[in-house]
């Protein structure tokens, strides 16, 4: 199952800015993981925001949500999850909605 998985961080938590700083960079130690481990297909920081997104390859909506729970900053994130299909399933629907039209055309005309 593929998800866009946007997280976006509001505001610097309470805490020192060398722990915050710290938590960050394993938060994306994590995604450089789980990105080796072909859990996340794409991702990167938004430039000029306080936000990153990734597309993650997951086998239920449970194991996404450990997933981004096990992530150090994950409380302080504010997040937006979007399910996908993959790009030839895409595809499969759009040539099946032309035969459809082309079907009712053929029948109208």
């Amino acid at each position: 199952m593929l998800f866009f998985v946007k997280a976006e961080l509001a505001e610097q938590p309470p805490m020192p800015r060398e722990q915050f700083l710290g938590m960050m960079a394993s938060t994306w130690q994590v995604i450089k993981q789980l990105e080796n481990n072909g859990k996340v297909r794409a991702g990167g920081a938004l430039i000029g925001q306080r936000a990153g997104v990734v597309i993650v390859d997951v086998d239920s909506n449970e194991e996404l949500s450990d997933l981004l729970n096990r992530l150090p900053l994950s409380a302080y994130l504010r997040w937006d999850v979007v399910p996908m299909i993959p790009a030839d399933r895409a595809l499969d629907s759009a040539k099946w909605a032309l035969q459809q039209l082309a079907l009712a055309e053929t029948r109208s005309g």
